[in-house]
């Protein structure tokens, strides 16, 4: 299920939504409860050591990536 960023136009917080491939239903802030929200382009961004992000050894036995979280 993809996680997609929004902002409230009544209010203008920032929040994120996990959303289920066959939703329907609305979304609403969860500061103000208003239904005027539109969804935002968001960016992704590569974190961690520099040894990961050059395909370094960090993996870990628990995936096969060499970037995610638990790989420290």
């Amino acid at each position: 299920m993809p996680i997609y960023e929004y902002i409230c136009q009544d209010c203008g917080k920032k929040f994120e939504v996990l959303v289920g491939l066959n939703s329907a239903s609305k979304i609403t802030c969860p500061g103000c409860r208003s239904e005027r929200v539109k969804r935002l382009i968001s960016s992704f961004g590569i974190g961690g050591g520099s040894n990961r992000v050059k395909g370094g050894t960090g993996s870990c036995s628990s995936c096969s990536s060499h970037s995610c979280s638990t790989c420290k």
